[in-house]
């Protein structure tokens, strides 16, 4: 009887140690599944940061093309634009040249107005050019001019021409009370900013050379330059009737080379150049979205400092 005791106590002595060892063993394997299950989310967290960095890359080299192509674009539209009216003021010098040649009243005054024309597309085309290095500047501009609101919407109509354009009709429309308002800027930048937005609108107003050789009907074009005073900010609002922009754009137009519709002349400056200058004069210019009629933009500056 002792003997089966005795034999009982050694293998339950066993089965204790057994299951110790067992236990041991069990805090080995769960160690070693708690390492593993750090280890793949260590693997899964690395692989969503590549996946992510992945697309990032791949925005990146879309955008590297993307510039490339407007940067293309840009030097073919550029070249264009130079060599059209160069090549308009060449005949007009070989018709002045030419010997024996004369010219009545009425001729002279045709070609003394295209050479004028011409020669003031490639000088804006040259300012452009040079205000484009300023763009990405955010060093304020100086305001030390006291000014009419009016006078400055006048003054930007004279110089983008829009008021002797052939094929639209431009309206200046005053609120009550914006023609005393004066404001406290720069006059030269001021104009060139409001300026771009009406030559813009002159441009996209005129219908594209293709529609018009495709036998489209042909509608008259329409700009309305609205002065606006709202929350101590004057508000110049170019309206047109032209082909408009689409809502997803608004931010993309104001971007460097950035031409929407490749069978409108211009180089994707414009806006840029515009934008750049309002906003170092302590304003803005933005896409008004909300209209559908063409396009609408609101060139904003401050009435005080």
């Amino acid at each position: 009887m002792a003997d089966d005791i005795n034999q009982l106590r050694e293998e339950l002595q066993q089965l204790r140690e057994d299951y110790k060892t067992l236990e041991h063993n069990f805090d080995i394997m769960s160690e070693g599944y708690q390492e593993s299950l750090l280890l793949y989310d260590k693997l899964e967290e690395t692989y969503h940061e590549l996946e992510e960095t992945n697309k990032q890359l791949d925005v990146a080299r879309q955008r590297a093309e993307e510039a490339s192509r407007m940067k293309t674009n840009f030097i073919q539209q550029i070249s264009h634009e130079i060599r059209t009216p160069l090549n308009i003021l060449n005949g007009f010098t070989h018709i002045l040249t030419t010997p024996g040649m004369t010219l009545d009243a009425t001729t002279q005054q045709e070609v003394t107005k295209g050479i004028d024309d011409n020669t003031n597309r490639i000088t804006s085309l040259v300012n452009k050019m040079l205000e484009l290095a300023d763009a990405n500047s955010s060093v304020e501009l100086e305001r030390t001019d006291h000014v009419l609101a009016v006078q400055i919407a006048a003054q930007a109509a004279d110089d983008s021409r829009i008021t002797v354009a052939s094929h639209l009709t431009f309206d200046l429309d005053l609120a009550e009370g914006t023609d005393m308002v004066m404001l406290q800027t720069n006059l030269q930048q001021a104009t060139r900013a409001l300026s771009l937005l009406l030559d813009n609108a002159r441009k996209f107003t005129q219908p594209a050379e293709a529609a018009v050789n495709a036998g489209a009907a042909v509608k008259q074009g329409k700009v309305v330059l609205h002065l606006m005073l709202q929350d101590q900010l004057m508000n110049f609002v170019v309206e047109d009737n032209g082909i408009g922009v689409p809502a997803e754009e608004a931010e993309h137009i104001f971007d460097e080379f950035v031409q929407l519709d490749d069978y409108y002349d211009g180089t994707g400056i414009g806006l840029t150049v515009a934008r750049s200058i309002a906003r170092r004069l302590g304003g803005n210019i933005v896409l008004d979205t909300s209209y559908s009629g063409g396009a609408r933009f609101v060139f904003s500056l401050p009435v005080n400092d």
